[in-house]
C-alpha cells in the first residue's frame, strides 16, 4: 500500500473515533442522574417517579437506594419527582449534573397532640428468623417485637414421709411465661425497650429503659437486670434448661439503674448504678411516712475470651455487687434481705430452701465467677456465686451478725444434630444456636449438676441460725429445636435436701432434743423428689 493511502486510511480512522467519541460524550452531556430522600432524612426513597415535565414516556423510577438516571434532550429541562403521600417537586436543571432532591410529605398532617408531623419514614416490613420487623432502608429506624408463650407441665414422683407426716406435691399445667414485648432503635442511636410478662395469670413490667447506643458500647437508663451472672442474663428462652439452677437466684433482678457497657473482640464490660423495684407502691408509702430510702447497689459484671474464634470460645467471667436493703413489696419488712427459690421448677411453687426475711441488715456483697467453652455443638459451662450479709450487731445476738451462703452450678450440652452454639461478644453470653440446615431441627442433650447452701452456723452449735438450707440438683434435659422459633422441652431432675430446706418450718423434717441439739438419725430428714417437666415455647 502506497504511503499516501495508508496516510488518508489513518486519517478517516481517526475521524470516525472523534465523532463516535463526540456521540458518547453528547450523550452523556444529556444525562442527569441523583438521589431522592424524605425531607430532613437520610433515609432514600425507592419508587419515586422522575420523568421531563410533559413528557410521560420518559418516567423512570429510582431503586432500592434511591438513585435515578434520565436522558434529556437539551437543558434547561424541568424534571418532575412524584411519589404517593408526598408533594410532588419541579426541578429546573440548567446542565447534566448529579442532584440531590428532597420529598416533602403532602398536606399537613397532624398526630394526636395537634402538633405537625415534620418527617415521614418509609419503612419495610419483613420476617428476621420469624421476627417482625419493620426498617428504613438506612437503617435508622428499627421496630420489632420479642413475644414469647411457654407452655409448661410437671408431674413429681417421691415418698416423703416423716414421722408420719406425708408431703405432697401436686401435678399440672401451665403458662409460664407469656410475653410481650416492642424494642426500637430511631435516629440511629436512640433506642428503647418495653416488656410485659402475663404468665401466671399475673402482670408483671420486665424491662422498660431507655438507652444511646455507641459503636461496640452503649448507656441504659430504666427499669432492667443488673448485670451479674452469665446464666442469670441470658434470656429465658435462649438457656438450655427449663429453669435457672438454685445458686443463680442470689444473681439480684431487674432493678430501676443506669448503667454502661462496652466490648471488643474479645472483652466485655459493664457496670451500672441501681435502686428499687419498678412500680413499687410502698416506695412512695414509706417515702411518704418515713422518709424511707429506696436502698442502692453498685453491680458490674467483667469477661474475657481469651479464644474468641467462629466455632469456638472460652469464656471467663467475673461479677460483683455491693447492696444496702432496698425495699420490697408491700407487707415486706424494711432493712431486710431473703433468699428463696423454687426447686427449678414453677410448677411446684413452694421454696424449700428460705431463708425468710432477715433484719436489721446493713449490707450485702455479691461475688460471681463464669467459666465457658464451647467447640461447634459441644458446651460446658460453670458459676460459683457467693453471699455476705453484715447485719446490724446492736440489733441481733452475740456471733450472728454475719450470714453467709453461697452455691454453684456445672452443666454439659451437646447439640447431637444440626447445630453449633453461638456465642455473643456484645452481651459475654450463648444465644441462639445456628443452625447448619434451615430446613431442619437440631436435637440437643445436656446435664447439670446445682448445690445451694443457704445455712449459717454459729461456731459450736449444730443446729443454723439462719435456717435457710441447702439442696442439690440433677438434672438431665432433652430439647428439640423445630426452627429458630420453636422449641420442645422435656426435663427430668432429682431434687436432695437437706433437713433444714424446710420452707420456713413449714414442712419440718428434723427432730431437736431439750439442749436444742439436732437428734435426727442420720440419712433421715429432707425432702426428697424427682420432677418430669416438658415445655412448648414459641417466640416471634
Amino acid at each position: 500500500m502506497k504511503k499516501s493511502n495508508y496516510s488518508k486510511l489513518t486519517f478517516l480512522g481517526l475521524m470516525i473515533l472523534f465523532l463516535l467519541s463526540g456521540n458518547i460524550y453528547a450523550q452523556e452531556e444529556n444525562v442527569v442522574t441523583g438521589r431522592v430522600f424524605p425531607a430532613g432524612m437520610q433515609s432514600p426513597m425507592r419508587d419515586v417517579a422522575v420523568q421531563i415535565e410533559g413528557d410521560a414516556s420518559s418516567t423512570v423510577l429510582t431503586d432500592g437506594n434511591g438513585n435515578f438516571r434520565i436522558e434529556v434532550q437539551s437543558f434547561p429541562v424541568d424534571l418532575v419527582f412524584t411519589k404517593e403521600f408526598y408533594k410532588q417537586e419541579v426541578i429546573t436543571v440548567n446542565k447534566s449534573a448529579d442532584i440531590t432532591v428532597y420529598l416533602s410529605a403532602a398536606g399537613v398532617e397532624t398526630n394526636d397532640y395537634g402538633q405537625e408531623v415534620g418527617v415521614r419514614v418509609s419503612l419495610n416490613p419483613e420476617s428476621r428468623d420469624g421476627i417482625l420487623m419493620l426498617s428504613s432502608n438506612d437503617k435508622r429506624f428499627k421496630y420489632w417485637f420479642d413475644n414469647r408463650i411457654y407452655f409448661d407441665g410437671a408431674f413429681y414422683v417421691g415418698d416423703n414421709t416423716y414421722q408420719g407426716v406425708t408431703h405432697e406435691i401436686g401435678n399440672g399445667v401451665n403458662i409460664r411465661r407469656m410475653r410481650f414485648a416492642m424494642k426500637a432503635i430511631i435516629w440511629g442511636h436512640w433506642g428503647g425497650e418495653i416488656d410485659f410478662d402475663f404468665g401466671n395469670n399475673a402482670v408483671d413490667i420486665k424491662d422498660a429503659y431507655i438507652r444511646y447506643i455507641g459503636n461496640n458500647w452503649q448507656i441504659k437508663a430504666g427499669n432492667f437486670r443488673e448485670p451479674f451472672s452469665m446464666e442469670t442474663m441470658t434470656t429465658s428462652r435462649y438457656i438450655t434448661f427449663m429453669e435457672r439452677p438454685y445458686p443463680t437466684e442470689q444473681a439480684p433482678s431487674r432493678h430501676l439503674g443506669i448503667a454502661y457497657k462496652t466490648y471488643t473482640n474479645h472483652i466485655f464490660v459493664e457496670g451500672g448504678v441501681f435502686s428499687s423495684n419498678i412500680a413499687n407502691d410502698l416506695i412512695r408509702d414509706q417515702n411518704k411516712s418515713k422518709g424511707t430510702n429506696a436502698g442502692w447497689s453498685v453491680t458490674a459484671r467483667f469477661a474475657w475470651a481469651p479464644i474468641k474464634k467462629d466455632k469456638e470460645v472460652l469464656h471467663f467471667g467475673i461479677a460483683g455487687s455491693y447492696r444496702t436493703p432496698k425495699i420490697q413489696e408491700i407487707g415486706d419488712p424494711i432493712n431486710s434481705f431473703r433468699y428463696g427459690e423454687n426447686a427449678e421448677t414453677e410448677i411446684n411453687r413452694k421454696k424449700y430452701i428460705d431463708t425468710d426475711w432477715m433484719e436489721d441488715c446493713q449490707t450485702k456483697i455479691l461475688f460471681g465467677t463464669e467459666i465457658a467453652y464451647a467447640i461447634k455443638n459441644f458446651r460446658v459451662q460453670g458459676e460459683y456465686i457467693l453471699t455476705r450479709i453484715q447485719k446490724d450487731k446492736n440489733e441481733v445476738p452475740d456471733g450472728e451478725d454475719k450470714v453467709k451462703m453461697g452455691g454453684f452450678y456445672v452443666m454439659g450440652a451437646w447439640l447431637i444434630s444440626n447445630g453449633d452454639y453461638y456465642y455473643n461478644m456484645a452481651e459475654a453470653e450463648f444465644s441462639q444456636i445456628d443452625f447448619r440446615e434451615n430446613k431442619k431441627g437440631a436435637f440437643e442433650v445436656a446435664l447439670r449438676y446445682s448445690y445451694m447452701d443457704a445455712n449459717t452456723f454459729k461456731d459450736g452449735s449444730n443446729i443454723p441460725y439462719i435456717q435457710g438450707g441447702s439442696g442439690e440438683t440433677y438434672t438431665l434435659g432433652l430439647s428439640y429445636y423445630f426452627n429458630y422459633n420453636v422449641k420442645l422441652m422435656l426435663n427430668y431432675a432429682y431434687v436432695n435436701h437437706d433437713r433444714w430446706a424446710d420452707g420456713k418450718g413449714k414442712f419440718k423434717t428434723y427432730d431437736v432434743n431439750e439442749q436444742g441439739e439436732d437428734i435426727t438419725p442420720a440419712g433421715k430428714g429432707g425432702i426428697d423428689f424427682s420432677t418430669i417437666q416438658a415445655r412448648i415455647l414459641i417466640a416471634f
